[in-house]
């Protein structure tokens, strides 16, 4: 059974480096077999 993970960007920009990161964090964990949530906190403000 997989993991639930979720990512937390903080960057202000979308489609940045952070974001591409968190982009790529995200492939890896669903290939891993996980469940993979990402949330943007500059939509949340």
């Amino acid at each position: 059974m997989g993991k639930r993970v979720l990512i937390v960007s903080g960057s202000p920009r979308k489609r940045g480096n952070s974001d591409l990161l968190c982009d790529e964090f995200e492939k890896g964990a669903v290939s891993a077999g996980n469940s993979v949530k990402k949330i943007f906190i500059q939509e949340k403000i």
